[in-house]
């Protein structure tokens, strides 16, 4: 299961780690400033860990539907562009 893991796998998980990180950072961040478009961009940085989580899925249920799998990660696609332009409009 693990020993098949590549390079770009294993950097792939290491960004959903950075994520998880830059989330904390932001989070905290917001509760210093209050600021509303820090909460936007800490969703994106959660929807972007939760996205790396999900794509690696089917290393723990291999009969996991992929075509359901691919529409879910582009729907998350979609939200985290979202929620940066929604950050980077606000006032």
């Amino acid at each position: 299961m693990f020993e098949e893991l590549d390079i770009p796998e294993l950097l792939k998980l290491g960004s959903g780690l950075f994520a998880l990180m830059l989330l904390a950072i932001s989070l905290l961040a917001y509760h210093r400033s209050r600021q509303r478009r820090l909460l936007f961009v800490s969703g994106a940085f959660g929807l972007y860990f939760i996205k790396i989580i999900t794509e690696h899925l089917d290393l723990f249920f291999p009969n996991l539907e992929t075509s359901l799998l691919d529409l879910l990660l582009a729907f998350i696609d979609f939200i985290i562009l979202l929620l940066f332009f929604l950050a980077i409009i606000k006032r």
